[in-house]
């Protein structure tokens, strides 16, 4: 059970992360959690089309987290990390998508 909170809790940081930076490059009186959602949720590297920022977000905003998190948590090589760092990352937008009021609540409070 431990594992499985763990990992839900890095997928709120990379969430959580992402609406943050979405607030500083888009109007923050639009719903960002679930522009980012629509956006990304078929093809990650939509974000990079939304942000107008060559992939910065998407990448160091969002997957790196992730990818930090694999290679500290369960010890894998930085090859084996981004593999799984991808699965992570559309796993983030899915369960971003699922609780985007949550988020926005989040964001502006």
């Amino acid at each position: 059970m431990a594992k499985k909170n763990r990992r839900r809790d890095i997928i709120i940081d990379m969430d959580e992360f992402i609406v943050t930076y979405a607030a500083t490059l888009l109007d923050p009186s639009q719903n960002l959690s679930k522009l980012i959602y629509e956006t990304a949720r078929d093809d990650l590297t939509k974000m990079d089309e939304l942000f107008k920022d060559n992939g910065f977000g998407r990448q160091n905003k969002f997957v790196n987290i992730g990818e930090g998190f694999l290679r500290d948590w369960k010890g894998l090589d930085e090859a084996d990390a981004k593999q799984q760092a991808d699965q992570l990352a559309k796993d983030a937008i899915d369960y971003l998508g699922k609780n985007a009021d949550y988020f926005e609540t989040w964001r502006t409070d």
